[in-house]
């Protein structure tokens, strides 16, 4: 073990022996990411001379890989993938200039990206963590075979998620068009970025979004009015629970978010009412599901903001959830923030105000709130808030462990993409004055 896992793995333990010594991360000066890149410019160099017009596979090496890094991370600046791990490696992988979107495979080799120069014009590629084999994954001529809509301008990937363990990508496409809209074939499709084997999993109707069980063996799919589980490889369909479509007041459906339980056995599901506008205010439910397709239960009702103000967010385990009570309307709203367990038992209002939530642990113990991504706080269950300091707007907060946790600031005219941890400084990973910084990381 590297002596940086060593000290980060003494910090995590100290901190989680003593509940009291708790306290807030602040930033490190930019110029520590500046001197990590210049300590891989070698690499860079080696790097840039893949053509990517050729989208050849390269052969693999057959040497062992050293197990990875704790934490592993994928971003995109300025249309191009980078790498980075807590070994202090920062290596761009590509040199496209129009990459919009990058996830990682759970062993973090092969980053999967979406490019295209403008939103009609979207093609998928792949590149692996070295900075090797820059492959196109599925090709623009590929999606047009994919238009399921007469008036569509042409398809493009919407939602990319990695099959557990595997090197396998699952994608499904939205239409696109000359004016506004959302419409989804609800379809599933798959392309193995090894063999770069393309194929429908499910055809156009039959699936939605997508959501792989913790151990692959099964997927949840939803659309805006029914949720179904089937087997990995598309069998087996369970129709679990048919609800009324949700009234978005816009050009698109609403598909509701789903959590798996760890073990597999069941999801959990929050569904907003018929009209999220109405006075009185119609009751959100919980839905606990038996992935066999046993009956469904109801675990509570509440009468919760508007899913477009912001959802109910159920904790990684499945047990907890959060959500907010409108208390006066204005500009902005004043709401509470309730935390309760997901059978409605030990409901608390944890604080009052112009609040939004942004993201649970994965302890399901802390989280992140906030005023729109201003003056954001660290909240745990029987302890009071926290104030986040050092950041101007913060955003796309996501939990690595019960500790760490990724999150985009946004100074003035720029995008950090930064590291926090629980007790210790953080680790700015990157910045640009370009476009918003996208991410993704496995741990």
């Amino acid at each position: 073990m590297s002596l940086t896992k060593k000290i980060i793995l003494a910090l995590a333990i100290l901190l989680l022996a003593s509940l009291a010594c708790d306290y807030l991360p602040t930033p490190v000066p930019t110029s520590t990411v500046d001197a990590v890149a210049t300590g891989v410019a070698g690499t860079q160099t080696a790097v840039a001379a893949l053509d990517p017009a050729t989208d050849t596979p390269e052969p693999t090496s057959e040497i062992t890989p050293e197990p990875p890094p704790f934490l592993q991370v994928v971003y995109v600046k300025d249309g191009d993938v980078w790498y980075w791990d807590e070994d202090g490696l920062n290596l761009q992988l590509t040199f496209l200039g129009d990459v919009t979107s990058v996830v990682l495979s759970d062993d973090g080799q092969v980053a999967a990206f979406i490019r295209g120069t403008d939103y009609i014009n979207e093609q998928l590629g792949a590149v692996n963590t070295d900075g090797t084999n820059l492959r196109t994954l599925v090709s623009l001529a590929d999606f047009v075979t994919m238009i399921a809509h007469p008036d569509a301008l042409s398809a493009v990937p919407y939602r990319l998620a990695w099959v557990p363990g595997t090197h396998i990508l699952a994608f499904n496409t939205r239409m696109t068009f000359e004016g506004p809209g959302l419409i989804l074939p609800d379809e599933l499709r798959q392309v193995d970025a090894d063999t770069l084997t393309l194929n429908t999993l499910l055809p156009a109707g039959q699936a939605g979004d997508f959501y792989y069980s913790p151990d692959g063996s099964q997927i949840a799919l939803v659309t805006g009015t029914q949720i179904s589980v089937v087997d990995a490889d598309g069998s087996n369909r369970r129709d679990l629970l048919t609800f009324p479509i949700v009234i978005t007041y816009s050009e698109y459906n609403y598909y509701p978010p789903l959590i798996w339980l760890p073990d597999s056995s069941a999801l959990r599901a929050p569904i907003p009412p018929h009209d999220p506008l109405i006075e009185p205010p119609d009751l959100t439910t919980v839905w606990h599901l038996p992935a066999d397709g046993s009956p469904p239960s109801t675990l509570m009702t509440m009468a919760s903001v508007p899913f477009f103000h912001d959802a109910v967010r159920l904790s990684p385990d499945g047990n907890k959830l959060a959500y907010l009570v409108l208390i006066t309307a204005g500009d902005p709203s004043i709401v509470e923030l309730h935390i309760t367990n997901a059978d409605g038992s030990g409901d608390l209002i944890y604080d009052t105000g112009p609040l939004q939530f942004e993201a649970w642990s994965t302890d399901s113990e802390h989280f992140f709130y906030s005023q729109n991504g201003h003056s954001p706080k660290i909240g745990r269950i029987s302890y009071p808030p926290l104030d986040f300091t050092g950041v101007t707007l913060m955003l796309n907060i996501q939990w690595g462990d019960e500790t760490h946790f990724l999150y985009l600031n946004r100074p003035s005219g720029s995008w950090e993409l930064w590291l926090g941890e629980l007790g210790a400084p953080g680790i700015l990973i990157g910045s640009t004055s370009g476009d918003r910084i996208w991410y993704d990381f496995t741990r």
